[in-house]
């Protein structure tokens, strides 16, 4: 028979390994309670910059773009936000649901629908409504009453940037991806190659809507129209190209020039591309800003030329 001190012993041991086990569970416990983990999504396909997300729009004479990556300004973070969300429809997104939060948007517009495109890197994206696949990539549609009129709205996680709108257009958009039908990329992307570095917000103009913006004395002079903004150091940028139709360019004056920080311009006369580069330290007086160009229209066989500065509203 065991004496009082094996009994003691014995005794201690059994505490000592149930310690052990509490602490074993405490440790699982505590790592399962740390970070978890993103989930994920798998794509198909996946597109990066600006001029790849202009693959995935079907033809359109107006878009939209907004980054708000690597934004630290706080006066442009406010500006991006209020067009992101002044520009982004509830009820097209009601069917889908984010794991993340939205980094970068591309809104196109049509007659009978539009077309979202929104970055949230390859986190989980969650879409609701009947399943079906277009051109092997699945695809949700829903009715969705937006404005006391249903749309069928139809969204994929199956493509980086994922699509979200009306379903034609987002048909429109796999097909342009899977079947290399015509897109924005193909009709505007000879310009934009041209256009320097990455952008926190774009606005692009094109055909019979660039036409009726970009005008002097009621004729259109260009049918291509780009806006981009971003910061250069501490100072707020804007790019503007224009495609003329009508014999014209930007030009330098000690006008334009002494208005802001920066002033540059340049004109590709072989493509009637024109390009110019604004900084000033007031985000008001950038997104206001246009260059100076001069526009030599012909009418009933006479050249008149016509001085000014383009006048774009966003």
């Amino acid at each position: 028979m065991p004496g009082k001190f094996e009994k003691r012993s014995a005794r201690l041991l059994a505490l000592f390994l149930a310690l052990i086990m509490v602490g074993s569970a405490i440790a699982i416990a505590f790592r399962g309670m740390g970070p978890s983990k993103m989930e994920t999504r798998s794509v198909k396909f996946s597109f990066k910059t600006f001029n790849e997300w202009l693959k995935c729009v079907p033809p359109t004479d107006e878009v939209i773009y907004v980054s708000l990556k690597n934004c630290t300004n706080a006066t442009l973070w406010n500006y991006l936000q209020r067009v992101m969300d002044n520009n982004m429809i509830s009820g097209f997104f009601e069917p889908v649901s984010f794991t993340t939060p939205i980094q970068r948007m591309l809104i196109a517009f049509y007659p009978n629908g539009l077309l979202y495109l929104v970055d949230i890197n390859m986190s989980k994206m969650v879409a609701t409504g009947e399943k079906v696949n277009v051109n092997g990539i699945d695809v949700w549609v829903k009715n969705v009453n937006i404005y006391n009129r249903y749309y069928e709205v139809a969204a994929t996680p199956e493509i980086s940037p994922a699509i979200v709108g009306t379903a034609p257009q987002v048909e429109e958009s796999i097909k342009a991806i899977t079947s290399n039908t015509t897109n924005m990329e193909e009709l505007v992307g000879n310009y934009t190659a041209k256009i320097p570095g990455n952008f926190n917000a774009a606005f692009v103009f094109y055909g019979k809507k660039a036409e009726s913006i970009l005008q002097m004395n009621n004729t259109p002079y260009g049918d291509f129209y780009f806006a981009g903004i971003r910061m250069n150091g501490s100072l707020f940028e804007k790019v503007v190209a224009i495609h003329f139709i009508q014999p014209g360019g930007f030009v330098e004056s000690n006008n334009t020039s002494s208005e802001f920080a920066h002033y540059w311009v340049k004109n590709y006369v072989n493509e009637s591309l024109s390009v110019a580069v604004m900084d000033s330290g007031n985000l008001t007086k950038i997104l206001n800003a246009e260059p100076e160009m001069r526009v030599i229209s012909v009418q009933w066989n006479k050249a008149i030329l016509h001085k000014g500065n383009g006048n774009v509203s966003k």
